[in-house]
């Protein structure tokens, strides 16, 4: 074991890898961090007189705080040094009080279920449309976001997730209208969408200009950011300011990080000084390439492509590749551009293998991956031997007691997986990346759900939640809920 673990990892991952399409957004670039990059101590301070509170902001922080917001057009604008599900937490907690109804757009991160369970809030769900053909959940629909709120009039705050994960947008401004209409507040994870702002003629329209009330985003996953620095929009009166900054003050840590807060300004004032320029030949690049392989025959995610199949919009910045139909898993996929072409992705999946394309990358290095996913499907259609093609499953619609904080801290068990079908689970179990929970506490786990975690555990996808590849937790006792 040597004395610096941490650092020899990183120094041996960096050694074997030659481009990488993973956040952080900078891409592990120093040339954006100049003086930081150069001298980290000497901006690594603490409060005290002259440096401002990130807690009670008058100086320099509320000043670029200010200026977040007057380049994002929110009302008010806050720098988050927890990553965003602090933010998440923070704000879904501000806008409602224990026992309320919250509606969530059901493949959101699992930070928005841990609100739930710290609020004890009570869950409905808005299920996404899924597309079998493809094995993607595809937008949510406003007509049924219309009549959930109509059949349930006491729901108190509506939170989507805008763009997924796979890059897929819904119109945000028919889903704030219809929220609106019915007296609700609009809350928007664009945990994903940090870089929507600066180009806004080639990607789809940010959240904090369409209607959203509050909006949360990761700046490290899609700016060049350091890891954890995240913002936190309100962008309409609906939302109660005071509330916000309370369990901001009560969440974040009390020593943030002057270090992650010039890291957060640093990364808006760069895109707004070049983020348009280089994301707009980024995004050319992209779509040309994009449309060469999809002539082979390759899957590869489009925007044209996916609104002719019903798609509001797509974020034209996500690589999601997938080579199912020559019985290559995402997973699969994933580890030959890895450990073949040294370029590292950002997640897989049974079907797909995803990355993020970001105003830091370099054309040479787009061409490098779709040159790479090229000469892959070419070799492996030559190949004669019969594959399965594995199959991605919506999410099941579980039964819910409604009581996922009463699951979550009742007494519980481990079960073998095949032995806890039919119980309620006590923890989440979630395919890790991307965060979406399969199951949460208090639902009860079945057999369909049970069968695609094990294939997603054969075919190297890690699922969290699962001890030892076999069993789970469950409430021990019923009478608990």
């Amino acid at each position: 074991m040597e004395k610096r673990n941490i650092i020899s990892g990183i120094k041996k991952y960096r050694s074997e890898v030659d481009t990488n399409f993973h956040m952080p957004g900078h891409k592990g670039k120093p040339e954006i961090f100049s003086e930081l990059e150069k001298n980290l101590s000497f901006f690594d301070i603490t409060e005290t007189l002259g440096t401002d509170n990130l807690h009670y902001p008058t100086g320099f922080i509320k000043d670029a705080m200010d200026y977040i917001s007057k380049v994002y057009g929110s009302k008010k604008s806050y720098m988050v040094v927890n990553g965003t599900s602090c933010g998440i937490i923070s704000a879904i907690l501000a806008c409602t009080n224990p026992g309320d109804k919250i509606l969530v757009q059901r493949d959101c991160h699992k930070s928005v279920y841990n609100a739930c369970i710290l609020g004890d809030l009570k869950l409905f769900y808005l299920y996404p449309d899924f597309n079998k053909e493809y094995g993607l959940n595809f937008s949510i629909s406003i007509e049924k976001l219309d009549q959930m709120l109509t059949d349930n009039p006491d729901i108190k705050l509506v939170v989507l997730t805008y763009p997924t994960f796979y890059g897929i947008c819904f119109d945000v401004k028919k889903a704030a209208d219809i929220v609106h209409k019915h007296g609700k507040i609009l809350m928007i994870d664009e945990a994903h969408g940090s870089h929507l702002q600066f180009c806004k003629d080639l990607l789809p329209p940010p959240a904090e200009n369409s209607g959203a009330d509050i909006v949360t985003q990761s700046t490290h996953k899609t700016l060049p950011c350091l890891t954890q620095g995240s913002i936190l929009h309100v962008c309409s009166d609906r939302v109660n300011i005071n509330n916000i900054e309370t369990m901001l003050r009560m969440l974040q840590t009390t020593s943030p990080s002057y270090i992650l807060m010039a890291a957060i300004e640093n990364a808006v004032h760069w895109m707004e000084e070049n983020g348009e320029e280089r994301l707009k030949r980024n995004i050319e690049v992209f779509k040309r390439r994009t449309l060469e392989l999809r002539n082979m025959g390759i899957n590869v995610l489009e925007d044209d492509f996916l609104i002719s199949e019903g798609l509001y919009d797509f974020d034209a910045t996500r690589a999601v590749i997938s080579m199912s139909e020559l019985g290559i898993t995402g997973t699969q996929l994933q580890d030959i551009l890895r450990y073949k072409y040294r370029i590292q992705m950002e997640f897989a999946d049974l079907q797909y293998t995803v990355g993020y394309v970001t105003a830091m990358d370099e054309p040479e290095d787009i061409n490098r991956l779709f040159d790479a996913i090229k000469e892959i499907y070419i070799e492996e259609s030559k190949i004669n031997k019969k594959r399965g093609i594995v199959q991605i499953e919506p999410f099941p619609q579980l039964q819910h007691e409604r009581k996922m904080r009463k699951a979550f801290y009742a007494e519980n068990m481990l079960l073998n997986m095949d032995d806890a079908i039919g119980k309620t689970a006590a923890e989440f179990i979630i395919p890790y990346p991307p965060g979406i929970p399969l199951v949460c506490p208090g639902e009860i786990i079945v057999k369909e759900t049970v069968d695609y975690v094990k294939t997603m555990l054969e075919h190297g996808i890690n699922v969290n939640g699962v001890v030892d590849n076999n069993f789970v937790r469950v409430v021990k006792w019923k009478e608990d809920l």
